[in-house]
């Protein structure tokens, strides 16, 4: 019904009845105008409503009120729709999760078999029982099995108190529900109290200690976690970083801060639509009033003499608030598709057939596409799919946040390999860091100057390390090691570098596998297998050729490195030593004799150096007056705040920082004494974009967060419950396996001929049990003890797996595609 000049829904009667009997409602063509002309636009054609109650009145009031009934006492899905298609039109959800409405003496039975026959034969749509803490488990299960339910609808009026919103959370949510939640995969939808909800610690921590305790429960907080304050949702949501079973939803709340919360911490994965009917179709709306709330209703509040404007729908208010959110947080017409549909139907696992058949196929084919317009794929021959798992692999993210990736098709995983080829120290996604970016972006990230965050970086990193006393800047890795060479040969005058470690794509360090004997040839690599480790590489090409085998850098990182493309020229530049082996560094020196320009290396990756090492490599630097330049891009900041170097007490001339420097935001850094750093004034050393106020903003919030927190202790500890567990998981199954690298970065191989394929086989079975995976695991400050817990729970099923591949003797035929890549292979499709 809509009447402009009718008078709005009964205030007076059971008070049940003024917000559940929606024959009351009179709606209003400004109801439908508003939401078409604000609203329509916003809002998909396709809708899930993950909060929705659908009722018998005669459950919920005593057979005395039954005379006030307005409309009829079936509140079905019939009319659910009915109801919002009166303001929403066409955009009126189809689909949804419903359950009871709760009042304290409700007869949970008689509302459980009434949904139960509300929501037959609607294939889309689904249901939650309404449970009291002291309903039998066994019953309950039987009778959630029996009707198809996805889990439990629990409500403080059943907590055993006489004020329940005082109820703490184990008052109305018992354990028996989060044990069959765990068991089946189930939802929980949960309205929280206490005054101050999320911001109450008692809230908080029961939430994080039992999601952490029952992980395959599905823990909904509804109203944005009760954000009708919206400060109470804002000031605790970071609490639950890094729960990936806890979802929210934007019924009733009427304000967007809680929403914009909940996107900045979560990302786009965990909000999901809820209308909340039948109080969408009340009027009236939630208000944050110092540490509390108020509902404004059209019966509580003079409207009569107010020009500016008029009581509306909840469901309209909410939505105006999502809107904004959205707006804010900058979301994309997709993004809010998620929030309105996707993520509901992925909690729940119900898709429709067209959307899983496009979602198993849409990363795929993008990386197909991508090897036909981009020249190997990707920019990173790291990233590629091919060097995990090909045809397996994600080849593309949707959202990173903390230690949990979605990839380009919607699926979950939690990153133990690479995170960000040790980029991301902080984790995906950092609040303090990206909140350092974000305001940088606002006050703009270019001008014709430079930020003051400059000064500040180098300021920080010449304290950190007290040998160096200037600063330059880059925008990444390979380019800063390219500075910092020219820097040496500029402060020399000479042209030959002493190399050992890996440095990069670029022509000075490829050099090293030019031929001197013949100007035509190239080195093709048959060294050993050193894939585990080439998650650092920078390198990209697609032509190969064959030549002499074995080149100088193959013991390097990574085999295989083709100097196609670096002029010959340059041949003889580069001599190379392995790590710990000084008669080759001495040989090395040899060769390069009075030309000697620099000695390049990295301080340590795998292994510490023997006693002596570092100080002997020092000490002949000083003697022959050449800059030592030590490349710190990988080992920076995972063994010690700062340079690894400074743990050996050996003090190059120069160092060199990328990575974890600024957490995943494009930065280098080139940090050398004085006397050194003056050849870049002798030399031409300047690019635009190395102006830009994006990277340092970041770098500065990275280094000061690793100055306060002890990010290396958190990596030595949970990197060392990984390796550990590799072991105890090899020798449980009969797997032989070597273990290397340190806790901060450690590395897994299979000692036996199949080693790639059993690699590759662990991957793509890791990957099913929702990690990613490799030979490598270089873990973040993100990563927590129970990711830890679930990852080596995980490994024994699938080291159960590769015990079983070996034992039949062709790990081959367990595979689902080809053999992952070693080193640095061309791409052939």
């Amino acid at each position: 019904m809509t009447a402009d000049t009718a008078s709005e829904y009964p205030s007076s009667g059971h008070p049940v009845l003024l917000c559940a009997d929606v024959g009351r409602v009179r709606y209003r063509s400004a109801d439908r105008e508003l939401f078409d002309r604000l609203l329509r636009d916003f809002v998909p054609p396709r809708v899930f409503d993950v909060h929705a109650h659908l009722y018998d009145l005669r459950h919920l009031v005593p057979p005395s009120a039954a005379a006030e009934f307005v409309g009829s006492p079936e509140v079905n899905h019939d009319q659910y729709q009915a109801s919002l298609r009166q303001w929403m039109g066409d955009r009126t959800p189809r689909a949804g999760l419903f359950f009871p409405f709760p009042v304290k003496d409700l007869d949970c039975r008689a509302a459980n078999k009434f949904l139960a026959e509300a929501l037959r034969n609607r294939d889309d749509c689904c249901g939650l029982m309404m449970i009291r803490p002291q309903d039998d488990p066994t019953d309950a299960e039987a009778e959630l099995l029996r009707c198809g339910f996805r889990g439990f609808k629990v409500y403080h009026v059943f907590a055993d108190r006489a004020d329940t919103f005082f109820a703490k959370q184990n008052e109305f949510l018992p354990e028996w529900a989060w044990e069959l939640a765990d068991r089946h995969s189930l939802t929980i939808m949960m309205h929280m109290v206490l005054p101050r909800a999320l911001s109450d610690p008692g809230n908080s921590s029961y939430i994080i200690e039992h999601c952490r305790r029952f992980p395959g429960a599905k823990l909904v907080l509804a109203h944005a976690a009760r954000g009708f304050n919206a400060g109470h949702t804002v000031a605790a949501i970071d609490s639950l970083r890094g729960l990936d079973n806890v979802w929210f939803d934007t019924s009733a709340v009427c304000e967007p801060a809680a929403f914009e919360a909940i996107l900045a911490v979560t990302g786009i994965t965990r909000l999901m639509y809820g209308s909340d009917f039948p109080v969408s179709e009340m009027r009236g709306r939630s208000l944050s009033v110092g540490d509390g709330f108020f509902w404004l209703y059209e019966n509580n509040a003079r409207w009569d003499n107010w020009k500016h404007g008029s009581a509306e729908l909840v469901g309209l208010e909410s939505l105006l608030a999502l809107r904004q959110a959205c707006r804010t947080m900058r979301l994309t017409d997709s993004d809010v598709e998620r929030l309105f549909d996707t993520n509901a139907r992925q909690m729940l696992n119900i898709h429709s057939a067209e959307t899983t058949s496009a979602a198993a196929s849409r990363g795929r084919e993008l990386y197909r596409e991508a090897k036909t317009l981009i020249p190997g794929g990707t920019q990173l021959l790291s990233k590629r799919p091919e060097m995990f798992a090909p045809e397996q692999w994600p080849a593309y993210y949707e959202q990173a946040i903390g230690c949990e990736v979605i990839d380009a098709d919607g699926r979950r995983y939690i990153d133990m390999s690479h995170c960000g080829i040790l980029s991301c120290i902080l984790g995906f996604s950092d609040p303090d860091v990206n909140a350092a970016v974000i305001r940088r972006v606002y006050l703009g990230n270019m001008a014709t100057q430079q930020t003051t965050d400059e000064v500040e970086l180098a300021r920080l990193l010449t304290q950190i390390h007290p040998w160096a006393a200037q600063a330059r800047f880059t925008r990444g890795g390979g380019e800063a090691m390219a500075v910092a060479v020219r820097i040496a040969r500029a402060a020399t005058g000479r042209t030959k570098l002493v190399v050992c470690g890996y440095h990069g794509w670029h022509d000075w360090y490829l050099a090293g596998n030019l031929s001197t004997d013949s100007p035509a040839s190239t080195f093709t690599s048959s060294a050993p297998d050193h894939s585990a480790a080439a998650s650092d590489s920078d390198t990209s090409t697609s032509k190969v050729r064959s030549g002499p085998v074995g080149s100088p850098l193959d013991s390097h990182l990574l085999p295989g490195l083709e100097p196609n493309g670096v002029p010959r020229q340059l041949a003889g530049t580069v001599v190379t030593f392995r790590y710990n082996r000084l008669d080759e560094f001495e040989t090395a020196l040899s060769a390069c004799g009075d030309d000697t320009a620099a000695i390049v290396m990295e301080p340590t990756r795998d292994i510490d150096p023997q006693p002596g090492f570092l100080e002997m490599i020092r000490r002949r630097a000083d003697e022959l007056r050449v800059p030592l330049i030590f490349d710190e891009i990988s080992s920076g900041w995972r063994l010690c705040p700062g340079g690894a170097h400074l743990l050996f007490g050996v003090h190059p001339d120069i160092a060199v920082f990328a990575k974890a420097m600024s957490n995943g935001f494009a930065m280098g850094a080139v940090i050398g004494r004085t006397e050194v750093m003056q050849a870049c004034h002798e030399s031409f050393i300047s690019s635009t974009y190395w102006t830009e106020g994006i990277g340092p903003a970041a770098a500065v919030a990275s280094i000061r967060k690793m100055l306060r927190i002890d990010v290396p202790a958190h990596l030595v500890r949970l990197g060392t419950r990984v390796m550990n567990g590799w072991q105890t998981a090899a020798e449980r199954h009969g797997l032989s396996v070597t273990i290397s690298g340190r806790p901060a970065s450690c590395r897994l191989s299979f000692r036996h001929p199949q080693n790639d394929e059993l690699l590759t086989l662990f991957t793509t079975r890791m990957l099913q049990q929702g990690f990613l995976a490799a030979g490598s695991c270089s873990l973040t400050l993100a990563h927590q003890d129970h990711h830890i817990g679930r990852y080596l729970k995980a490994l024994e099923l699938v080291f159960a797996d590769l015990a079983g591949a070996v034992k039949d003797g062709n790990v081959s035929q367990h595979l689902a595609g080809p053999v992952k890549h070693s080193g640095f292979h061309r791409l052939t499709d």
